[in-house]
Order: C-alpha cells, then sequence, then structure tokens
C-alpha cells in the first residue's frame, strides 16, 4: 500500500470510534481501504470477514500507547533498514500472529 514500512494497529470494530465519514475503496470483494474525504490520506483496512479494522498509526489521535508486535514481509524488506534483534518476524501475513490488547 505504501512501497514502504507501515505502523498499523488492528482494532476491534467496537471498540473504535471514527470521527467523520471516511470514503471506502473496495480492493476486492471482501477488502477496503478507508480514505480520509478531504486529503486522501490511508486511514486505515479491513476484510469485511474479520471482526476488526487495521488503523494506519500516524491517523490516530495518540499513538504513544502503541507497541510493535513485529514485522510482516521481512523477506521483501527493503535493504535500507534493519529490524531490531528480538522482534517477531514473518514471511506473510496471518490474522493470529497479532492480537488486539
Amino acid at each position: 500500500m505504501t512501497g514502504h514500512y507501515m505502523a498499523a494497529a488492528q482494532v476491534e470494530l467496537e471498540k473504535i470510534e471514527i470521527s467523520g465519514e471516511p470514503k471506502w475503496h473496495y480492493v476486492s470483494e471482501t477488502s477496503r481501504h478507508g480514505f480520509c474525504p478531504d486529503c486522501g490520506s490511508q486511514l486505515f483496512w479491513r476484510n469485511d470477514k474479520n471482526d476488526y479494522l487495521s488503523v494506519t498509526g500516524g491517523s490516530l489521535d495518540s499513538s504513544n500507547t502503541l507497541r510493535s508486535g513485529g514485522h510482516i514481509f521481512c523477506a521483501e524488506k527493503g535493504d535500507y533498514y534493519q529490524i531490531p534483534d528480538g522482534e517477531a518476524q514473518f514471511f506473510r501475513w496471518d490474522s493470529t500472529f497479532f492480537n488486539n490488547e
């Protein structure tokens, strides 16, 4: 989605409050991305089959409680940055890798 690394958090749908009305774009039959209707910034994405929303860290009013839960698509990462030792690394995405605590 960005061509670069991204910070995102999974949030259960009933635990998130969205200010305003985002614009949605379906990228498949069940997966969609939400954008700011004014500036076009990507805010979040979700699969309609899941009970959570993946929220971009930079779109939150306060992100100071977010902590890294791991890194995905590590085999495809750029050579220009390193993943810190001890942080979980995954070859692909699977919703079971991270929890919503």
